[in-house]
């Protein structure tokens, strides 16, 4: 277990406060540790969420089938590799 070093202060009205402490005594924690352990779950789940990217199967077959047979590149993008040629940037 981590050594907790840093401070988290919230605001919050007088009741939302009691009823916190009661929930904790009844859990039998102290209200930070009942506050904490669901905010810190409900922060993972946002990342986690954030994070993931959901494709469906034909999607992931059609990235890997564009990126094993790659088509023929256009003629926009031939003018602008030899844009980047132009100014030095190497492509290939």
């Amino acid at each position: 277990m981590k050594a907790a070093t840093d401070r988290l202060d919230i605001r919050l009205p007088p009741d939302e406060k009691r009823l916190l402490a009661r929930a904790a005594r009844l859990q039998g924690v102290k209200v930070s540790q009942f506050v904490l352990e669901p905010a810190l779950e409900r922060a993972r789940k946002v990342i986690a969420e954030a994070e993931q990217l959901a494709v469906t199967s034909k999607a992931h077959r059609d990235v890997l089938d564009a990126l094993a047979n790659p088509p023929q590149p256009t003629a926009a993008l031939i003018l602008a590799m030899r844009g980047y040629e132009a100014v030095g940037i190497q492509w290939r």
